[in-house]
């Protein structure tokens, strides 16, 4: 996987994460949405300034749109082949869900660690 690809995996995981929709986030970021769409499929080499107004859109650093992270790096092939078909509302289920039981086990860690 090269650096675009991995920076679009990053920008789609965070921007699934915070609930946006691909037109919702160009919106925010002011770019275009057909432009967001290959940056997040690794066809688009975005500039240093396109990934500014991308990480201010998600409400985040330029750092973590090019720090690789374990969580983005370890999604299988198979989980986003299957994003892919879900509807919206699917996937904000799943994105709840997910968010919840990450939050549940963090807090018991941080409980047991105290």
């Amino acid at each position: 996987m090269n650096t675009a690809q991995n920076i679009g995996e990053k920008i789609r995981y965070l921007r699934l994460k915070k609930g946006l929709s691909q037109e919702q986030l160009a919106l925010h970021a002011g770019v275009n949405t057909s432009y967001l769409g290959q940056v997040e499929r690794g066809e688009k080499n975005p500039t240093i300034k396109t990934l500014e107004k991308i990480a201010g859109g998600l409400d985040t650093t330029l750092e973590s749109l090019i720090v690789p992270t374990k969580q983005c790096a370890e999604t299988p092939v198979e989980k986003k082949a299957v994003l892919t078909v879900l509807s919206s509302d699917e996937l904000k289920q799943i994105i709840i869900d997910t968010i919840k039981t990450n939050v549940s086990a963090n807090q018991t860690k941080s409980t047991n660690e105290d």
